[in-house]
């Protein structure tokens, strides 16, 4: 991941915003995709949505975490 501390508050709260929802409509659509009672769903397609999820969440918690160091 890039360096964090070189960017501005506002674009380090701009990102997490766009994390947090990007995240959040994952969530949804994974949530949808599983639900199907007729569609068959391959492991990679379930491990696809498993690495996005903890990437946007690591994400997330780094860019919380540099903003929580500003502090």
């Amino acid at each position: 991941m890039e360096d964090l501390s070189i960017l501005r508050e506002e674009d380090l709260i701009r990102r997490l915003l766009t994390l947090t929802e990007e995240l959040e409509e994952l969530e949804e659509e994974k949530s949808y995709v599983l639900r199907q009672t007729g569609l068959h769903v391959s492991g990679g397609v379930v491990k696809k949505y498993e690495s996005q999820t903890i990437s946007l969440s690591e994400s997330i918690a780094d860019l919380k975490g540099e903003l929580e160091r500003r502090k």
